[in-house]
């Protein structure tokens, strides 16, 4: 069983439909799953664990309590990068994010992340699997710019309005994407 399923299961006790009572976040601390200020939850999954499906309470945008409310028996997006990939980007000392020049990044605010915000489109749900991804998938990031993108992938996907004002459900072309189409 992975560590983080089995801190879940240990810390919020779920029961036979697999739902738990509320659980704040000091306890998530104390038990030993790692909290962040960014990236403990993504497509409604904390910490990984796509096995429940979770629920959270929030103050001020702000997570301060989460429960199990149901087993998840429908495959989850895999976010996982393949090994080698992450070796390689995290060799370079620049990233690609911004359009108009190249950022260099110190060793400890590199982040690896995704092209594509829209991981569900039938053009990009390859990189689900780590046998089919391409290094061409992913991007070297700093922290905010990564934290920066992530927003306005979400909000793209919500309204279906590019970052660049664009009015497209692709993620082909965008700037944040692909910032190498804007570069002189």
């Amino acid at each position: 069983m992975r560590p983080n399923l089995k801190k879940v299961i240990s810390l919020f006790a779920p029961d036979v439909d697999g739902q738990s009572k509320w659980v704040t976040v000091e306890s998530v601390i104390e038990s030993g799953l790692k909290w962040t200020s960014n990236g403990n939850i993504r497509r409604g999954v904390a910490f990984n664990v796509s096995e429940f499906y979770w629920e959270f309470k929030r103050h001020k945008n702000t997570v301060i309590e989460m429960r199990l409310v149901g087993h998840n028996t429908e495959r989850a997006f895999q976010q996982n990068i393949r090994r080698d990939i992450v070796d390689e980007l995290r060799q370079q000392t620049r990233s690609n994010f911004a359009p108009d020049c190249i950022v260099p990044l110190v060793e400890n605010d590199k982040e690896i992340d995704h092209r594509w915000g829209r991981k569900d489109d039938p053009q990009f749900i390859h990189i689900g699997d780590t046998k089919q991804q391409s290094i061409d998938d992913f991007q070297l990031l700093s922290h905010s710019h990564n934290q920066f993108k992530r927003e306005q992938c979400k909000k793209c996907v919500e309204t279906n309005v590019r970052y660049d004002g664009v009015c497209y459900n692709t993620c082909i072309g965008c700037p944040l994407a692909q910032p190498e189409l804007y570069r002189d």
